[in-house]
């Protein structure tokens, strides 16, 4: 009996002893700013300002900037966020944040306009690697505009790779930022004459499902198997058996990587496994790069992808969309403005040479159609044939930079090439009419891209010419037309054009089945040889 109550009394000092001692080092937890908040740091304005981090739980943290100041009380767990007023344009401005004994000063903070540059490979493209861009690295040197790259990361416990350190956009920082969001953030600052700051948050090959939570995705029952294929295939895969297939992956990319660096034709690259280590998982970025800068404060995004979801075009109608949401939803902004590049002409996008792209074209103008807050820049006279990273991002930014002016800033000029309303048909022809003309249609040559069908639904090449503000279509192959497609290709010399000089984004006029209709989320097999 005695016994038993010694062990009790034991027990009962070591839960005290424990708990005294979570205590103490929960109390110790050190005052902390997000990591994303940092010397040269870009502050949105016209704008309640976003401003988090952690320090000892149920303490008070005071914020101060430009004479403002706003308290607030951490939680339980040590997190504390503030929501600051507006603030004055310019800089830089200091930013204090105390708690308790603990001080963080940071001296140099802007304040201007901030955007998200986001996607897959065509928007991290480096400036170093684009057209004119070397002699663009020599000449920067505009310290009014700053960005952050956020570093890619796979997954919880992935390797570092960098830094969230603001840099000036001048010569010695800017040769790996992304082309496109550098000639933008040149725009914008050219004309509005604010600090610029650009959050570079992209992966090359990621399709929108990654950049989109699990929570998002299962709440479309289209978009739902995304989530469920994935954590089936998780449950099949024993942890030791997906850490030897990656083992084995990765001696086979190195092997891959070896070989390209002489000539080696037949050399194909390896996949990597599906599992918790790869990024295109459903919310693998989501989680592990975007939650890294949720909730700055900005005023938009802009975005470049689409490439790999390019098999899956119809149900990219219903994720792209869902995505936006998501992350105006998690920027506390529900009108954030989101706009995005249309894919440009590109040959080898399907093995079998199946139009695919122009489906993934369409679902990105649909989105654009239906959703408040969106703008599309089209790009189909900058692809390059052989090459799915067309070298020419200049314009890619200056037409983005053009939609932001006009519908963010409420500056009043062209940002649209012409879009297809309607089309009537006349005997053998088709009479197509198009908003956005500006002063008018144009073409640089003889009009190229368009095709029409009759009733056998087989398109055929057609001839084309301007009257006015519309496009007459006709094939004398074809005697009574019931549908015209226009720039309906991977690869297409397409030329219509406005006066303002935008391009017109490809379409058409039918609703026949998609190729891409029947492709659901994918599914995922455990190799035979396991």
């Amino acid at each position: 009996m005695r016994k038993n109550k010694m062990e009790t009394t034991k027990s009962t000092f070591l839960l005290i002893f424990l708990s005294l001692s979570l205590c103490v080092n929960t109390f110790a937890q050190k005052l902390k700013l997000a990591e994303i908040f940092n010397e040269g740091a870009v502050l949105q304005r016209n704008a309640k300002v976003s401003v988090w981090g952690t320090s000892a739980p149920l303490a008070k943290v005071s914020v101060s900037i430009q004479g403002k100041t706003t308290d607030t009380l951490t939680d339980k767990n040590g997190n504390w966020d503030v929501s600051m007023p507006a603030l004055n344009v310019g800089g830089p401005y200091k930013m204090t944040v105390i708690s308790a004994k603990e001080t963080i000063i940071i001296n140099e903070i802007y304040v201007g306009e901030v955007w998200i540059a986001g996607g897959q490979s065509n928007m991290a493209f480096m400036l170093e690697n684009s057209d004119n861009g070397k002699d663009e690295i020599l000449k920067a040197s505009n310290k009014n505009i700053r960005f952050v790259m956020v570093p890619y990361k796979a997954f919880e416990g992935d390797k570092d790779r960098g830094d969230m350190n603001w840099r000036t956009a001048t010569t010695e920082n800017i040769p790996k930022i992304s082309a496109v969001a550098y000639y933008f953030a040149k725009d914008l600052q050219t004309k509005l004459n604010v600090p610029i700051g650009i959050i570079c948050c992209y992966k090359g090959g990621s399709g929108a499902q990654s950049w989109t939570s699990r929570e998002s995705l299962l709440s479309k029952p289209e978009l739902a198997p995304y989530v469920e294929n994935y954590d089936k295939h998780i449950s099949k895969l024993g942890k030791e058996e997906y850490l030897a297939m990656i083992d084995k992956y990765e001696v086979e990319l190195k092997r891959y990587n070896d070989s390209t660096k002489v000539v080696s034709p037949g050399a194909k690259k390896p996949s990597e496994p599906m599992g918790e280590r790869n990024y295109n998982r459903p919310a693998g970025l989501y989680e592990n790069m975007l939650k890294r800068i949720i909730p700055y404060t900005v005023q938009g995004t802009i975005w470049y992808q689409g490439e790999h979801n390019s098999s899956r075009a119809k149900l990219y109608q219903s994720l792209f969309p869902v995505m936006i949401e998501q992350w105006r939803k998690d920027f506390n902004n529900p009108a954030m403005p989101f706009l995005f590049v249309q894919l440009p002409s590109y040959q080898k996008a399907d093995t079998g040479n199946r139009p695919i792209w122009p489906e993934l074209r369409e679902a990105q103008l649909l989105t654009w159609q239906k959703m408040e807050n969106t703008g599309m820049a089209v790009t189909i006279d900058l692809g390059e044939k052989d090459n799915i990273h067309p070298t020419n991002k200049e314009p890619v930014g200056n037409r983005l930079s053009a939609i932001a002016f006009n519908k963010v800033f409420g500056i009043d000029v062209p940002y649209s090439g012409p879009i297809y309303k309607n089309v009537e048909f006349k005997t053998n022809k088709a009479i197509l009419s198009f908003g956005f003309t500006y002063d008018g249609l144009k073409s640089d040559g003889e009009l190229k891209g368009f095709a029409i069908c009759g009733a056998d639904k087989i398109f055929v090449p057609a001839k084309a010419e301007i009257q006015g503000n519309q496009i007459i279509v006709w094939s004398e192959n074809v005697s009574s037309p019931i549908a015209v497609r226009y720039g309906w290709e991977n690869w297409t010399e397409a030329n219509l054009k406005n006066k303002a000089g935008f391009m017109a984004s490809p379409f058409r006029t039918d609703d026949f089945k998609l190729l891409t209709a029947a492709v659901k989320a994918p599914s995922y097999k455990i190799p035979a040889s396991r």
